[in-house]
Parts: C-alpha cells; structure tokens; sequence
C-alpha cells in the first residue's frame, strides 16, 4: 500500500512558533493487513522574526528527518520589502542531510543591518525513499527603525 504525501506538525524541536513538515509516503509489504508509515522531515525557525544582533540581522532554523532524506537541499534567506515584493538580501544553500531524533540541523543566514521590513524564508526540496517532497515557508515580519539600522 503506497500513502500519499502528507504534511504533519511536529512537537518542537527548539523553541519557536513556526514549524512546517515535508512528507513523503513508503510503500510497506507485509504478510498481514496492509500497514503504512509516513517518514518525514520536519524544519523550524528559531524565531518567529528575524533578529537584530548588533549591525546584523539574522535568521535561524533547524531540521530534523524521522530517516536520513535521500536528498535534501535547504535555502535560508533574509528577504526585506522593497515596495511590493520581497528582495532577498541573503541566502544560503545547504545540501547537508539532517539526522534522525535526538540530532538535528543547524542554519543560519545573516546580512547586514539595515532599516525596513524584513522577514526569514526557507525552501527545502529533496526525497525520502525516492519520494521527493517539496515545502517553502517564512517567518512574520520586523520592521527594523533607523534608530537600530542605518537607512538602506
């Protein structure tokens, strides 16, 4: 029996208001009644809102797999509001797996300190068991004052 791609929510992995979980179905063979499990990655930002640490703004995450992804690819970027769009004013890539429970992944993107608008994004794309997943998500956003940031 195949399940189909699911999307969960995990217990927190840190502390943190914002969680997301990419899923992907397993194909289980069994003598008795048809059983499926759904393995899972799961990715959560450290802070609900980017953070301002000195002339720095930052954006962390982790992740963490029920089994080891057969790929995984993570962008973490810090994004701020140029009209109506949103810029990306720093990224990272990380193709690093991230372990099964108790460990996890570790990310972080940081750029430098400007006022505005400014939220954390994530995209993950990979497979678990040749069974690719997909997910995006950001966090709320903070307006950052000139009395914290220069004027971009």
């Amino acid at each position: 029996m195949r399940t189909t791609p699911a999307i969960r929510f995990p217990c927190t992995l840190s502390t943190t208001a914002a969680a997301a979980i990419v899923a992907a179905g397993l194909t289980t063979i069994g003598t008795g009644p048809a059983n499926a499990a759904a393995k899972s990655c799961g990715f959560e930002f450290t802070w609900t809102q980017p953070s301002v640490i000195g002339a720095q703004i930052l954006g962390r995450g982790v992740a963490q797999c029920d089994a080891s992804p057969d790929e995984h690819r993570l962008v973490l970027a810090l994004e701020y509001k140029q009209g109506d769009r949103w810029e990306t004013a720093s990224s990272i890539t990380d193709a690093t797996r991230p372990p099964a429970p108790p460990g996890h992944a570790a990310y972080e993107v940081s750029a430098a300190c400007y006022a505005g608008t400014w939220r954390v994004s994530m995209s993950v794309t990979g497979s678990i068991q040749g069974n690719p997943f997909a997910f995006s998500d950001h966090t709320g956003t903070r307006d950052v004052p000139t009395s914290q940031c220069p004027t971009r």
